[in-house]
């Protein structure tokens, strides 16, 4: 009984200490949630702002556009009436000013004086801009304020120094100024959302306000922004000086602040206008429109909250109870969420390289000598991407030690100058200095497996790039001893990193291992794993030594049979204007349900001049044969998965079909698996060959071209 109480005791215990782990676990939630809330209203409303302040701005400097543009249209009308006086170009500014945005306009001759379009006659020296019409070389924008008895308000004044003088009359004009109302750009500034709550104002870096929208009052009665704040206590590490000197060297500014027991958001934008001014343009927010719509989210979140924190408590007594199982099933989901994740970049680092390939063809479409260049690296990088895709398929096998290593003749010299040009790009773009040394490779016409070399290379090489800055240095060298017919090859991967510390490099060949060596990078944690058991597979090694701030240097040495260079075959160059291979005039029945896929494939073989039959699934490939007379066909391209009717059910079909051709006929398969396997129950279905997808276009015409040999010879 003792025991059983105390047993129960303990339970309990563990009962209090799960709820008091769940509460506190739901109290943190919630406060981590009001935080998040907070932000991504804090994100939000700085993205409106400055989709607002982007709206506005456009729209003065469409404004300003228009009027340098009417100026240069009078200038150049005055330019073509060369006959004109003095007198008639004034005749013509009057009218202009009258029918136009422009109060007034203004020539400046080249002895000083302005002539207005009211007739009158003043000197240079005597007007308001001189100073910023002399300071010009070209254009200028500025702020005036008049108040005479003729004239007041505030206006803009437009100006222009001309390139080429113009002669009227007797005078010869230098420049033209005109005189526009401020109102114009405060027109422009419509703050209407943030429920009236917003003001918008152009200043100048010094914080003088050229002009604000009409609901704007500084309080204090200040025509200087910078003043208003000045008693104001900025938040998120900002400060009055911070934002001044951002100003000065004109760059965009967002400030949070509180002002007389109020919060504000304010975005400083620059107008950027043709170097013509330095005005900027502010849009100030009141923070009571975000801390409704924060305090609006919590209060509907609180039952959310509420009902959490029940699950919670029962998804945890459940946990508690069975805790080895699920504890293990987490593990496993772990390390399948782990490995998924960290696979994306094995996978994007090609992928990026294509992408970016494909624009920089758009953007040199007609230069062919670069386009050939970007289509060779691109076919590199889709290659490669290739490879990486099926490890990702055939992980299950790497781990079970089942991994299957193809041999075929090679040529080293050539696998490494893919390597080259797949990294030379990603080197440059880093400032990385990347080199290699084949001086010592004596025999590069080997016996092995090229992708599982090239994808060994390239993971070491890959993680040199990643944890070497800008102006390090990386290195491949290739060595080789041969004796008896065999190659012992050895290739060294060097570069000036960051290095690894001699506690990661015990664990660096276990799966899903990383170092945080460098804050920005990241990775699979399976480049070294894969590398290790890959190079195993081919009866090699791998060693590794580094050290902090010295880098690292990878060695790996793997045996490879010499072959002779007369028996790697050389794949043949597909000529845009010859017939490749003699198949012009074969009738070819391509079955593909992907229309693009078709497209392709019909598109080459049409090139090499076959006449070629689309089926969208195996039903039609089957009735388009069996409807074609005797030997119509040449060759069969199947697709093995389609709807309604597989591949290897067509095959089967065709092959039974009771015609002198069913069994004769070349059919080829064109699979997305690349398992051997899936290639072995092709060909038990009745194909005579397998291609793979993506395909390889030129290796689909080479079989092709292997096939119709043989049935010339049968």
């Amino acid at each position: 009984m003792k025991k059983a109480r105390q047993k129960g005791g303990v339970k309990w215990r563990a009962l209090v200490l799960v709820f008091v782990t769940c509460f506190a676990f739901l109290t943190v939630g919630y406060w981590l949630y009001q935080k998040s809330i907070e932000q991504a209203v804090y994100a939000t409303t700085v993205s409106f702002m400055e989709q607002i302040a982007d709206h506005d701005r456009l729209n003065i400097v469409n404004q300003m556009n228009i009027r340098w543009e009417y100026l240069n249209s009078i200038t150049e009308r005055i330019r073509l009436n060369r006959e004109n006086s003095l007198e008639d170009v004034l005749y013509e500014l009057n009218v202009e000013s009258q029918a136009t945005a422009f109060h007034e306009m203004y020539l400046v001759s080249e002895d000083g004086q302005v002539y207005s379009s009211a007739y009158i006659e003043t000197d240079l020296q005597e007007m308001p801009w001189r100073e910023e019409y002399e300071k010009a070389g070209g254009k200028f924008v500025t702020r005036y304020s008049e108040s005479s008895r003729e004239r007041w308000g505030e206006y803009l004044i437009y100006g222009m120094n001309l390139d080429t003088p113009i002669s009227c009359g007797m005078k010869t004009v230098s420049g033209i100024v005109g005189l526009v109302p401020i109102t114009e750009i405060t027109s422009q500034m419509r703050l209407e959302s943030f429920d009236g709550q917003g003001v918008a104002l152009v200043m100048r870096p010094t914080g003088e306000i050229i002009t604000a929208s009409q609901n704007y009052d500084s309080g204090s009665g200040e025509h200087n922004f910078f003043k208003e704040l000045e008693g104001a206590v900025f938040q998120r590490g900002n400060s009055l000086a911070a934002c001044k000197k951002a100003l000065e060297m004109s760059e965009k500014q967002f400030v949070k602040y509180h002002l007389d027991g109020e919060g504000f958001y304010s975005l400083f934008l620059p107008l950027n206008y043709q170097d013509s001014n330095d005005w900027y343009l502010v849009v100030r927010v009141s923070a009571r429109v975000t801390d409704k719509q924060v305090q609006a989210l919590f209060l509907r979140s609180l039952p959310f909250f509420l009902v959490l924190g029940v699950l919670i408590l029962v998804v945890t007594y459940y946990v508690y109870r069975s805790g080895a199982e699920a504890r293990v099933a987490r593990a496993s989901e772990h390390a399948k969420s782990a490995f998924l994740a960290n696979m994306s970049h094995e996978i994007r680092t090609p992928l990026n390289g294509i992408v970016g390939l494909h624009y920089l063809m758009r953007q040199h479409i007609d230069d062919k000598e670069k386009l050939n260049g970007y289509l060779t690296k691109a076919e590199i990088s889709a290659e490669f991407l290739k490879g990486v895709i099926t490890d990702v398929l055939d992980m299950s096998k790497i781990e079970s030690g089942q991994l299957e290593i193809f041999q075929k003749e090679l040529n080293l010299s050539a696998l490494v100058r893919e390597i080259m040009e797949l990294l030379n790009t990603q080197a440059e773009d880093k400032g990385v200095f990347l080199q290699t040394d084949c001086s010592e490779l004596r025999e590069p016409y080997v016996l092995g497996d090229a992708l599982r070399i090239k994808q060994v290379l390239m993971n070491l090489l890959g993680n040199a790039l990643k944890f070497t800055p800008k102006g390090g240095r990386i290195s491949l060298t290739v060595r080789q001893a041969a004796a008896d017919g065999v190659a012992d090859t050895t290739f060294t991967v060097s570069d000036t990193g960051c290095g690894m510390s001699p506690e990661f490099l015990e664990r660096i060949w276990l799966p899903f291992e990383q170092e945080r060596r460098m804050a920005s990078q990241n990775g699979t944690g399976l480049g070294t794993t894969l590398s290790k058991t890959l190079v195993e597979k081919m009866g090699g090694s791998i060693q590794v030594e580094s050290h902090p701030g010295e880098g690292s240097t990878f060695t790996v040495s793997i045996p490879l049979p010499i072959v002779q260079a007369s028996k790697i075959p050389e794949r043949p160059a597909v000529s845009e204007t010859e017939t490749v291979w003699g198949l012009e005039g074969k009738r070819v029945l391509v079955a593909e349900d992907n229309e693009i896929n078709r497209m392709i494939v019909v598109s080459v073989l049409e090139e090499q001049g076959c006449e070629v039959w689309e089926a969208a699934d195996g039903s039609e490939a089957v009735s388009a044969f069996e409807s074609s007379t005797l030997f119509f066909f040449d060759f069969v391209l199947m697709d093995v998965q389609m709807p309604v009717t597989d591949g290897y059910e067509a095959t089967r079909q065709i092959r039974s079909l009771p015609r002198g051709d069913s069994t004769s006929v070349p059919i080829i398969a064109v699979t997305a698996n690349a398992f051997r396997e899936d290639a072995e129950k092709a060909l038990k279905a009745g194909m005579d060959d397998v291609v793979t997808k993506p395909l390889d276009i030129s290796l689909l015409l080479e079989k092709i071209k292997n096939l119709k040999n043989q049935g010339d010879e049968k």
